[in-house]
């Protein structure tokens, strides 16, 4: 691999940030790659390099990862950020364009179907797909969701909302996601025997075994009274 880094930002940040901040600016095609091809790509340094390197300029805000289950990462440079820590301005050309997005093969076959027809929702779920669908799951892994629940919760949510155009058309698409969020998680919620009629059931149970106990104990307090005449 042909090394190329501005001095600037070595000098500013470290030689390392800077190496890896050049690679993406030259050499980088702002498509998905595997980790195991990163790690391959700078196998000149040790692994834990790399990852201290990547650790280091997330959380200086430079760079930007996202990341999916199958082990692919897509990266952008924040150019604010990038000029802020080192007094530089990002060429254009290394900006990720907007719009790509880091897709599994389930979202990809959704854009497919929704790229397949010129309707208006199906334009909106494209745009969602390409543009939210990552921010998507991340809210539902916040809310509490797994990353597998996430995922299948987002295909169902997809299925579901392009199965209702009449419904969906003119909606807000990712405040309905925020509320079917919600309510997966309440379902999740009322089958672990958490929600709120499985406490209503708990509670009357509770008061049943109270009431059962207190009309056991007063029968044998009145059974052991005995009452003679002389």
């Amino acid at each position: 691999m042909q090394i190329r880094f501005e001095t600037q930002v070595a000098e500013t940040l470290s030689i390392h940030e800077a190496i890896f901040l050049g690679w993406l600016q030259h050499s980088y095609n702002h498509a998905p790659i595997k980790t195991d091809e990163l790690e391959a790509l700078f196998a000149f340094w040790r692994d834990e390099v790399l990852y201290k390197v990547l650790l280091k300029l997330e959380e200086r805000q430079i760079l930007q990862v996202k990341r999916n289950q199958q082990d692919y990462c897509l990266f952008q440079i924040n150019p604010k950020a990038y000029q802020a820590h080192t007094g530089l301005t990002l060429p254009t050309s290394a900006v990720r364009p907007a719009g790509d997005a880091l897709l599994d093969d389930n979202l990809k076959k959704h854009l497919q179907r929704f790229q397949g027809t010129d309707s208006v929702l199906h334009n909106k779920l494209s745009q969602l797909v390409r543009s939210q669908s990552q921010v998507m799951l991340n809210y539902a892994q916040e809310e509490g969701l797994s990353a597998q629940a996430a995922q299948a919760s987002l295909d169902k949510f997809l299925h579901y909302v392009a199965a209702n155009p009449d419904r969906f058309w003119n909606s807000d698409l990712e405040a309905y996601w925020r509320f079917w969020i919600s309510n997966s998680k309440d379902k999740q919620t009322a089958h672990s025997g958490l929600g709120k009629r499985a406490a209503i059931e708990k509670s009357v149970e509770h008061a049943a075994h109270n009431w059962l106990k207190r009309k056991t104990e007063d029968a044998q307090r009145y059974a052991s009274v005995k009452i003679t005449h002389e």
